[in-house]
């Protein structure tokens, strides 16, 4: 086992001793929004809820933290996270577009 120092809090979800789930949240003091980044849910486990556990227990977290607002970023091809994300109380979207370039 190893440590990395990070701003991300790496949360893990375990069931039957192994690892089912996990999600990481970011805090930011200075502007008080605090984001949901990489997650996910074991494939043979999805569709059980934990999702929505998963972030409602960010949600809890960064509420704590004392952040006012909470993000989570995800695309069209995520519709099971979607479903999630919106059960938790994420209702406001705010289309985006990512412009890539090769170097």
């Amino acid at each position: 086992m190893f440590s990395i120092e990070s701003e991300w809090n790496l949360y893990v979800v375990e069931a039957k001793n192994e690892i089912v789930g996990f999600v990481s949240i970011r805090i930011n003091l200075e502007t008080t929004v605090g984001e949901i980044g990489l997650n996910a849910v074991k494939p043979s486990y999805s569709g059980k809820g934990i999702g929505t556990k998963m972030y409602d227990f960010a949600n809890v977290e960064l509420k704590a933290a004392g952040m006012r607002v909470a993000t989570v970023a995800t695309d069209e091809s995520h519709a099971p996270a979607r479903r999630a994300y919106e059960k938790s109380g994420f209702h406001v979207q705010i289309p985006s577009v990512w412009c890539c370039r090769t170097l």
